[in-house]
């Protein structure tokens, strides 16, 4: 049969049977050790000691009924303070405030809203201007480009047609040069076959003359005909 062993903190005592711990009536913090176990424990850690330490009644004490006391308890509640504020007053003061932040939020956002479409409006309105304003500069640049090309081809035609109206004129000037060039060159041979009433110096001088004119008329002719090509040439750069 199992024998156990008891210790009150200083000493240990025992061996004793089940049946005599049942009698001693031990608790659950009681150390027990038995043959087998390397070391001491609390009897309510020994599993065949449950039934014995399960139940432990308390110390004898009679329990005193306190007497309520409803009305401080209610007066207690009712004067309950929060930051200086009476119950009532403290959740007043948090409806005003939730409900006032609650509008300036609204009011800020709206002068937000307000702002923002304010800058789009001005934005939108500087955009249209500045369309507005490139339209008049390409207007403006397309206009003067016109005004620039009629100049030109203006200019081109009076251009033509001083070239035709000068080549017209160096035409009868060079037919009216070619006349008297003829003229002189029958001058030349008249003088030259006529001997009556001149010595040979006069007819040498008359000779001379004539032939100068005849050189005047030629260079004239030369200088008309370059004139001429070239007009005729600018004439061809126009067309």
């Amino acid at each position: 049969m199992k024998k156990y062993f008891l210790h009150n903190g200083t000493e240990s005592s025992g061996p004793f049977s089940f049946d005599e711990l049942r009698a001693m009536n031990i608790t659950k913090t009681t150390p027990v050790w038995f043959e087998g176990m390397e070391k001491w424990k609390y009897a309510k850690d020994v599993e065949e000691l449950y039934e014995l330490v399960a139940v432990t009644p308390p110390p004898f004490q009679v329990e005193e009924k306190s007497i309520p006391q409803p009305t401080q308890t209610t007066q207690t509640t009712s004067n309950a303070t929060y930051l200086g504020l009476s119950k009532n007053t403290f959740i007043t003061v948090i409806v005003v405030i939730v409900v006032a932040s609650t509008i300036a939020i609204n009011i800020i956002q709206n002068n937000r809203s307000e702002e923002i479409e304010a800058k789009n409006k001005k934005t939108e309105i500087e955009n249209r201007q500045f369309l507005l304003q490139q339209k008049e500069i390409e207007e403006q640049k397309k206009l003067i480009e016109e005004q620039q090309l009629a100049e030109e081809e203006r200019n081109a035609r009076d251009k033509k047609q001083a070239a035709i109206d000068r080549i017209s004129e160096i035409e009868s000037e060079m037919a009216e040069i070619k006349d008297n060039l003829d003229t002189a060159k029958e001058k030349l041979a008249k003088a030259s076959n006529f001997k009556v009433l001149r010595t040979s110096n006069e007819k040498s001088e008359e000779i001379k003359k004539i032939q100068l004119e005849i050189e005047s008329f030629e260079k004239e002719l030369e200088d008309l005909e370059a004139e001429q090509n070239r007009l005729n040439l600018e004439l061809e750069k126009i067309d």
